[in-house]
């Protein structure tokens, strides 16, 4: 069974026939996904300890930052399975759990709307 991060993966490569970029050798596993055409980023997967996302007992933790209004930002980076955005914009961007946290069509929500928001 793949998890989270691998099922978005998955699904990004798929869906919007965009393939992960690794453009980091200090982290090699963090993934960029932008458009082909204006080559903006809609997303990034990566690995980060759980102390940079408010999760201090936390050691590791796979999340996705997806770009978002401000409005739905605000409203969710206090709830369960969301943080104010790891390393970017914090106004616009939003770390995701993908732990299970959250089910998977709420992800693929998040997602559309950041790849619309980045379009």
């Amino acid at each position: 069974m793949p998890t989270q991060r691998e099922w978005i993966t998955q699904l990004i490569q798929q869906h919007y026939r965009v393939q992960a970029e690794y453009l980091w050798s200090k982290h090699p596993d963090y993934a960029v996904f932008r458009h082909a055409h204006n080559r903006k980023w809609f997303a990034i997967t990566m690995t980060v300890s759980g102390s940079q996302i408010a999760l201090p007992d936390v050691a590791n933790i796979q999340i996705m930052n997806v770009k978002l209004p401000p409005e739905w930002v605000a409203e969710l980076r206090g709830q369960h399975g969301f943080a104010p955005a790891y390393h970017m914009n914090k106004t616009h961007w939003l770390s995701v759990r993908l732990d299970n946290t959250l089910p998977e069509q709420q992800l693929m929500d998040l997602l559309q709307q950041s790849f619309v928001q980045t379009e």
